[in-house]
């Protein structure tokens, strides 16, 4: 690493080295078509050079740490007329205080100063002008980086409070029934408080892991639905099916577990009697697709609560894929159906 830093440092000095021979060839051989001798030209072309060089790295070291706002844009032209002038006299006290007069022809210096001024004036404007540029499209870039940055931790913290609201409103449902089971049935309401911890435990340990595996996500399911079945006993029965081609598709954790509750809500809460529901993973092009099918009757209304699943699985989706079509619904009496599309990132 050291090595190629080393090496990237030469490349870059050995460019800046041809630039400057290039133009200092080139600045010389101008000077001697134009009547001074080869000494005389290379002098002259080496200190005004020079002069350009420190005031373009004066502008450089200005304009990186300000830049002009609207109200005083006229810096950026001022700045290079000031350096101008001063690389123009300095320049021309240099040469005649370096190289004694004999060597220089003073009229042909005296003719070209005005049309030297004029032309250092212009490459320090446009040096000017490059440099704050350059720096408004660093600035523009930096303020899109902190927007991104502040829109991904907005996005972040949403789906955190979307995954604080889906877990209390899952166990105070579960906690009801446990409250409901304990004076009736002691032992269901052991057996349910144990599952419920299990069920707690795995998605507090899964907190940090956003994306697991399809089988992974069924076991948190059908913990779910144990749970669940205690609750409702032999009305619910749900049941589970997986093509083996998605054996190595992921999704994010708990995402169908809403999907899943609010099932259970439309079937049990409208209906008398065994209730089925199916949940089938299956590929679909190159993604995951869930499909949950409940029985339901639209003539029993809806169960309190029974579309927040639905509209926090939606946002959900949203914050993670930024698309609003990943999650549908058709009631179509006597079946409901949820069709869930999981894109896979990798």
């Amino acid at each position: 690493m050291f090595l190629q830093f080393i090496r990237h440092q030469n490349k870059a000095w050995v460019k800046l080295l041809f630039i400057l021979m290039l133009w200092l060839s080139l600045c010389t051989l101008l000077l001697m078509h134009y009547g001074l001798n080869f000494p005389s030209a290379l002098i002259d072309s080496a200190i005004f050079s020079l002069l350009l060089l420190l005031g373009f790295m004066l502008l450089e070291n200005i304009f990186r740490f300000y830049l002009p706002t609207k109200s005083n844009v006229i810096l950026v032209f001022i700045l290079p007329f000031i350096l101008s002038l001063i690389t123009l006299f300095l320049g021309d006290f240099l040469i005649k205080w370096l190289v004694p007069y004999t060597y220089f022809n003073t009229n042909f210096l005296n003719s070209i100063f005005i049309i030297r001024g004029f032309i250092i004036l212009l490459i320090f404007t446009a040096y000017s002008l490059m440099l704050n540029f350059q720096g408004k499209l660093e600035e523009q870039a930096a303020a899109e980086e902190r927007e991104v940055k502040m829109q991904q931790m907005a996005k972040e913290s949403e789906l955190y409070q979307l995954r604080q609201q889906l877990q209390p409103h899952f166990l105070f449902n579960s906690l009801n029934s446990i409250s409901a089971l304990v004076k009736v049935q002691p032992e269901k309401a052991r057996e349910m408080v144990l599952q419920l911890s299990d069920f707690l435990r795995g998605t507090i340990q899964k907190e940090a892991n956003k994306w697991i595996k399809v089988e992974e996500e069924i076991s948190f399911l059908n913990l779910f639905t144990d749970i669940e079945k205690v609750r409702f006993g032999h009305r619910l029965q749900v049941d589970f099916k997986v093509e083996e081609a998605i054996d190595q598709f992921k999704l994010p954790h708990l995402m169908v577990q809403p999907l899943l509750e609010n099932a259970i809500k439309h079937s049990l809460y409208g209906l008398t009697g065994k209730v089925t529901i199916e949940v089938n993973f299956r590929k679909r092009e190159k993604n995951l697709e869930v499909i949950i099918r409940n029985p339901f009757d639209p003539k029993a209304g809806q169960a309190k609560g029974a579309g927040f699943g639905l509209e926090a699985v939606r946002r959900r989706l949203f914050l993670i894929f930024g698309r609003y079509d990943l999650l549908k619904t058709n009631a179509s009496s006597p079946q409901f159906t949820v069709e869930l599309l999981i894109p896979q990132l990798s």
